[in-house]
């Protein structure tokens, strides 16, 4: 957040007759309003009125003195008395510019523009020459946002006082909010060469250098301006929101507890801490700070979007979407909120006003480029579609295209090439995105393969023969896994159409519950070799805790899905746990699963999904490790279902599924497009529709862009069009 603009009140007050008491000793009285000026300009607020009082008492028609005490006031904390103060100076004299000035900026302060813009050119027309004035008068445009203006009056003022670091970093806000970066950042520059301990400037300079995606410097400058100002908790909070994007987190931890010693009711500060606890998935903490924050400020919008977001995260929909409208309610033109509320609605299948939703985000806001993602599965677009002309026309007037900025933008935009038939210049936006996407994460793929190969090193079918602990009888956890994309979501709607079975969606608690028993017991070493280690108290205590979590929503269901496909590490820990559980593997097309996956920008890492090389790779040691457990499970735990055989015959196909976990047929899991059950994963669009075959060898459109995928996959078959038949005789 940049610092808003910095208006000034006048300095010390004219010299005057006569003489006045300060403490028990008289002294001019010159000397004496001096004095005054100088203990406010020291932040010695008190000392200052007193010694004003002590004037007026002298003097009561002193109307310098009247000006500085309605300056003392005001940072009491007292505008209204402040005004009043003021405006008896003006009586006493009217012709004094400084005054009008300080009027306005109190006046600005207060919220009331139209008062301080009419005192503001009331001090320009008693001297054109006020450089304050005109700043001040800028701040009053700019929280009009009225952005040319503003600039105009502080270049005004810059042209009558060139060495003036407030009006040069009140113009480098403007500019920035006119998207003028350079020229921004250069004021920003000037600001704190003329006024070096400038930590608002350097605030700002950071701000303006993030947006810049120039990390490393606007790290310097925050923390500049907090070595300059150690107690500036804006500045603690803009750098932690730095480091949380830079996925630092524990330092933005450090950085938000340095700031809450500061100021632990500062109701901005609580919030990012629950931002970094959110990212961290400590949904609880992260709740619980935003709920401070609502103690603090209860009309902070903000904090009911963050609080909607946990919601979503854990699944209460009902509870997102009230925290939702209570932002909405709070700040109606905010197109952030907007656009997650018809992210909720789409979760919870209500699509057309999820549509509504984030089709009114981008009215409030066209350069909100995530609404554009967000909304592109719920547009099928043609070629005069009007957010398609709209995505290509910000690409093309942007500076810098190819910037993190405009990642969402190329995500969305492709999927509109691919809708109207451009696959080629779909690819390479898909590339563009993806390129950005990759650089923003850590990826280190011999050490991911080399976890593969440690995970196939700890299990063998003697550890299944030979258990540590029986296991936890229930049969009520079904396993769905397997690669994003694969068809995972469309199981697990058919499924969890039974009346029996309950879609629990992602439940991320077997990994909580490993980082959770190394926590306590750090001897243990990392999975997997913590298998090894583990006693059977910490299997059952393991087994326990993910029951009770996947039962706590499921109504007494006799089954209930678990969908974290990333639960293929665990394949061998699932079954020592619970040895008459079902485990079900998805499985497509490897390149069109790979495909898929890369045209998806994943609200969760997923590093090897945005490098077709990489990801090409990924899938064989995935594929690899998948066949291992086919080989050393017990006969008749996993099933292994190919979507292209689920789209091709839906009804055998379901009924092998039901059959698998031991439930009996109902003909509803045929209908599973007619659920309500809340989706949350890439598929949220495709499972309301009945089954579809449209996907199925989708990568083929692609042709030889895809190259570096097959390569890697070492996949056969040509991406290449049939030959056209040849004429008879020829």
């Amino acid at each position: 957040m940049t610092q808003q603009p910095s208006g000034d009140l006048t300095g010390t007050p004219a010299a005057a007759a006569g003489a006045a008491p300060v403490g028990k000793v008289a002294v001019p009285l010159a000397k004496a309003l001096a004095t005054a000026g100088e203990l406010y300009l020291a932040g010695r607020i008190r000392e200052a009125e007193i010694v004003c009082r002590q004037i007026l008492e002298r003097r009561p028609n002193l109307a310098d003195a009247y000006n500085l005490l309605g300056v003392i006031l005001n940072a009491k904390g007292d505008p209204k008395a402040a005004v009043n103060t003021i405006g008896r100076a003006i009586k006493l004299n009217p012709r004094a510019p400084s005054f009008y000035a300080n009027l306005g900026e109190i006046e600005r302060q207060r919220g009331k523009l139209v008062e301080a813009e009419i005192a503001l050119n009331k001090a320009i027309e008693l001297d054109p020459k006020a450089a304050q004035a005109y700043s001040n008068l800028g701040i009053v445009h700019f929280d009009r946002k009225d952005f040319d203006k503003a600039a105009a009056n502080y270049e005004k003022a810059i042209a009558l006082q060139p060495n003036f670091p407030e009006a040069h970093n009140n113009l480098g806000n403007a500019y920035r909010a006119l998207e003028r970066k350079t020229e921004a950042l250069a004021c920003y520059q000037r600001a704190v060469t003329q006024r070096p301990n400038y930590a608002e400037a350097y605030n700002n300079m950071a701000t303006s250098l993030r947006d810049a995606e120039d990390y490393e410097s606007a790290e310097h400058a925050y923390r500049k301006a907090i070595t300059l100002r150690p107690n500036y908790v804006e500045a603690h909070n803009n750098l932690s929101i730095l480091l949380l994007y830079r996925d630092r987190t524990d330092e933005a931890l450090r950085v938000l507890a340095d700031a809450l010693k500061l100021d632990e009711r500062n109701a901005a500060t609580l919030l990012n801490v629950a931002k970094v606890q959110l990212k961290r998935a400590a949904h609880g903490v992260a709740e619980q700070a935003v709920r401070f924050a609502l103690q603090v400020d209860p009309k902070k919008a903000e904090a009911y979007m963050v609080l909607a977001q946990i919601h979503h995260e854990l699944d209460q929909h009902p509870e997102a979407l009230a925290a939702l409208e209570k932002a909405i309610a709070l700040d109606p033109e905010v197109g952030e909120f907007h656009s997650f509320y018809g992210v909720v609605l789409k979760s919870v299948g209500r699509l057309d006003e999820a549509r509504a939703e984030i089709r009114k985000a981008l009215e409030f806001n066209p350069d909100l480029y995530g609404a554009y993602a967000n909304l592109n599965d719920l547009e099928t677009f043609e070629a005069d579609h009007d957010l398609m002309i709209q995505m290509k026309d910000i690409l093309e007037r942007a500076d810098k295209p190819n910037s993190d900025r405009y990642l969402p933008i190329h995500f969305a935009y492709a999927k509109a090439l691919e809708d109207v038939g451009e696959y080629k210049q779909a690819l390479e936006h898909y590339a563009i995105g993806a390129k950005l996407r990759r650089n923003q994460l850590q990826y280190d793929e011999a050490e991911t393969f080399s976890f593969f190969d440690q995970i196939k090193a700890t299990f063998s079918k003697d550890t299944f023969a030979n258990r540590r602990w029986g296991g936890d009888p229930s049969k009520t956890p079904v396993f769905i896994l397997g690669m994003p994309r694969s068809g995972s979501t469309l199981v697990e709607q058919i499924l969890s159409s039974h009346p029996q079975t309950f879609g629990a969606g992602e439940v991320k608690v077997l990994h909580r519950a490993l980082g959770a028993l190394r926590d306590r017991l750090p001897s243990i070493p990392k999975y997997p070799a913590m298998i090894n280690a583990m006693d059977p108290e910490h299997f059952q205590q393991i087994a326990s805790d993910y029951l009770a979590e996947l039962q706590r929503e499921s109504d007494g269901a006799a089954r209930v899905t678990d969908k974290l496909l990333t639960n293929y590490f665990f394949v061998g820990l699932i079954q020592l746990l619970f040895p008459n559980a079902k485990i079900i593997h998805t499985r497509r097309n490897p390149v069109d699963t790979c495909l898929s996956a890369y045209t998806k920008l994943f609200k969760d890492d997923m590093p090897h999904s945005y490098d077709l090389g990489e990801l090409g790779r990924y899938y064989r040691r995935y594929e690899d490790l998948m066949a291992f457990w086919a080989e050393v499970l017990p006969p008749g735990v996993m099933m292994t279902v190919d979507y292209e055989s689920v789209v091709g015959d839906l009804e055998t196909n379901a009924r092998a599924l039901i059959e698998h976990i031991g439930l009996p047929w109902d003909d509803a899991c045929v209908n599973f497009h007619e659920s309500r059950r809340p989706v949350k994963t890439a598929s949220v669009v495709q499972v309301r529709q009945p089954v579809y075959k449209t996907s199925v060898e989708r990568w083929k459109r692609y042709g030889d862009g895809l190259a570096p995928l097959l390569e890697a996959l070492d996949y056969q078959q040509a991406a290449k069009p049939a030959p056209k038949a040849k004429r008879k005789g020829a």
